[in-house]
């Protein structure tokens, strides 16, 4: 777990979501590397914001600094070089798999569809919950922050997680 990520690591708006809820994203710029995501990411973030996810707007801040990119080249190359992807896939889930694949990048997703395409690819992957586990295991993160996190993206968001705690998840041979 405390492997460093294949870059560039995109995100997908869900994983943008989740953090923004917990204004986390900043966290996210300080301990990960070569962050993107793509235009329909963005655009879905910005459509949360107009319809009154007024969170959303930490994750659009940090985009709109360049802290986290955008692979804006995504939307072509899903329409010329992955149309299977486009009809199995909401647009920015199909554009951040383009842009993990084609860059040989990690795809952050907690979408199950999106997960087994991106099997199918051979892309890395991990999700929101994955970058919490490494987050406590490279000690950038503490347990309780971690979990403090979740529990917010579980109960205020909806969020469906596996797991209460990252404790269930932390390799064996953790030790806090």
């Amino acid at each position: 777990m405390s492997e460093s990520f294949s870059r560039p690591v995109v995100l997908d708006a869900t994983v943008l979501s989740n953090y923004a809820s917990t204004n986390s994203v900043a966290w996210l710029t300080t301990t990960l590397d070569d962050l993107q995501t793509v235009p329909a990411v963005r655009t879905e973030l910005e459509q949360g914001c107009e319809v009154g996810y007024a969170y959303l707007e930490h994750a659009i801040d940090v985009l709109e600094s360049g802290r986290i990119g955008i692979a804006t080249t995504a939307p072509e190359q899903l329409q010329q070089d992955y149309p299977e992807v486009q009809t199995r896939l909401d647009p920015g889930e199909a554009e951040a798999l383009v842009a993990a694949h084609t860059a040989a990048g990690t795809l952050v997703t907690d979408d199950g569809p999106a997960r087994a395409l991106a099997a199918d690819y051979d892309i890395a992957l991990t999700g929101s919950i994955g970058l919490l586990v490494r987050g406590v295991v490279l000690e950038d993160l503490t347990v309780e922050t971690a979990d403090e996190w979740l529990t917010t993206w579980i109960e205020e968001r909806n969020y469906y997680s596996p797991i209460d705690s990252v404790t269930a998840v932390l390799p064996d041979d953790f030790e806090e």
